[in-house]
């Protein structure tokens, strides 16, 4: 299919469906509604025909995006038709009535009430009948997609993460496997006032460990794990992210024991006294309290396991619901030449253990996540030195005979540039302890004195070093 086509396909197949619902929303009756629908599902279908064959992986990515939030909207189109179609239907024997109904559809379209009589019971039973039973097939219909949206969540495929991939952070370490994997594997020593926690919270400066934490966490445990952020929670439609929030948590319970990993948690979970909210979000962080730990709601063996980089904006009811709040600071010296070892364990190179230990020395202030850029940048170094060499030497390698860069008064080398050599044939020499002071003065620290202090006094107050 040529580009011009697909291109008109989809244009036509957008045009149908802008129109659609522009028809659907301005309809001041139950047809012309019903005919901005067809025509915005009738869109759909062409958008499908359009995606069907086009190639591109980004334009196939944002297609589905689309199609995803135009078959979300034409749900509750149909479910609003349906009920209202319904509602006609059972208000039949009064005319008076149906006619006041229809006058008021545009303005204020609001499910039928049926009224009270003392006669003809027989016909409007059986009308209200079936309007429950279509309700609450709509109710099993609006939980079964709420279901679907929230099954990505789950975690089927072991991150492959063990904790001794995790450099440093020990006392970390130990409170998550006290209160996640011990009572996953051993719940019988967990009785009276020896309760698993049921909330906790990973604090700190960005590009510490947290995300990796909870990796190692679902890893590890053997339980059910959700891995969720305001993108899976939050939605345009009113009243759907507190389903969703509500839906989260009963799945969890059903399949527990459960670990619900919420990253970046204070996007979702604001303080309500700031005012910067809306009352939207305000029922988004109600529902959570409602959920974490309501009246009525059993979330034994379920764990709310939370991380962010702003505990200070966090909601005081929400903070509370964390019973441990553990601080995951940047690495110490041990720290962080274990995640140097770690990193350099598949590169070949020839540092020294005195080396090692200086680099780390050099690293304070570094968090883990500015360690792996300098690591990277220092690995490039020798790709970069063949790179600008003007002279290469063949020499004995385990893989045979390869080119490596040399100096132009070595006597075995040949006047030639990277990009001459063959694909194959080109010898890296190894990462050396030079590599790394050549890249430090490019990469700093992205965590500064002022940030630290602010998280210091916030452990001071409410967390725990971890």
């Amino acid at each position: 299919m040529s580009e011009s086509y697909l291109n008109k396909l989809r244009d036509q197949a957008i045009q149908l469906i802008v129109e659609g619902k522009t028809e659907y929303l301005k309809g001041a009756t139950l047809e012309a509604k019903q005919g901005g629908y067809d025509k915005m599902k009738l869109g759909c279908q062409e958008l499908v025909k359009y995606a069907k064959q086009e190639t591109s992986p980004q334009l196939l990515q944002i297609t589905s995006q689309k199609l995803n939030e135009f078959t979300s909207e034409m749900q509750n189109m149909k479910a609003y038709l349906d009920n209202y179609r319904a509602s006609l239907q059972a208000q039949n024997s009064f005319p008076a009535q149906q006619q006041q109904q229809q006058q008021q559809f545009s303005q204020n379209p609001q499910p039928y009430q049926q009224p009270k009589t003392q006669n003809g019971n027989n016909g409007l039973n059986k009308s209200t009948n079936q309007q429950d039973d279509q309700g609450k097939q709509k109710l099993v219909e609006g939980q079964q997609a709420l279901r679907n949206n929230l099954s990505t969540a789950i975690v089927t495929e072991k991150p492959n993460v063990k904790w001794d991939d995790v450099a440093g952070l020990e006392k970390a370490k130990e409170a998550l496997k006290e209160a996640i994997i011990t009572p996953m594997r051993f719940p019988e020593l967990f009785q009276g006032a020896r309760k698993p926690w049921m909330g906790i919270l990973l604090y700190g400066p960005p590009g510490t460990g947290k995300t990796f934490l909870a990796k190692a966490c679902a890893t590890e445990c053997d339980g059910t794990f959700f891995s969720v952020s305001s993108a899976d929670l939050i939605s345009k439609f009113v009243g759907e992210s507190e389903r969703l929030i509500k839906e989260l948590f009963n799945m969890a319970r059903e399949s527990k024991p459960t670990i619900i990993f919420i990253d970046e948690v204070d996007s979702m979970t604001g303080n309500r006294e700031s005012g910067s909210g809306n009352e939207a979000s305000s029922r988004v962080k109600t529902q959570f309290l409602v959920e974490m730990q309501g009246v009525g709601n059993n979330n034994e063996s379920v764990l709310v396991l939370g991380a962010t980089n702003l505990p200070w904006t966090l909601d005081p009811a929400i903070r509370r619901r964390f019973e441990k709040r553990i601080y995951i600071p940047l690495p110490e010296f041990q720290g962080r030449l274990s995640l140097l070892k770690n990193k350099m364990q598949g590169t070949p190179n020839n540092l020294t253990p005195a080396e090692f230990e200086d680099i780390a020395k050099m690293l304070e202030g570094y968090s883990g996540s500015d360690m792996n850029t300098l690591i990277r940048d220092a690995c490039f170094e020798p790709l970069r030195k063949t790179e600008r060499a003007t002279h290469f030497k063949q020499i004995q390698t385990p893989d045979g005979m390869k080119y490596t860069a040399c100096s132009p008064s070595d006597p075995q080398g040949q006047q030639m540039r990277m990009f001459d050599i063959k694909k194959g044939q080109i010898h890296l020499p190894n990462t050396e302890y030079d590599d790394f002071l050549s890249v430090l003065p490019k990469c700093r620290p992205s965590v500064s004195q002022g940030d630290l202090k602010k998280y210091e006094d916030w452990t001071a107050e409410f967390g725990q070093e971890g």
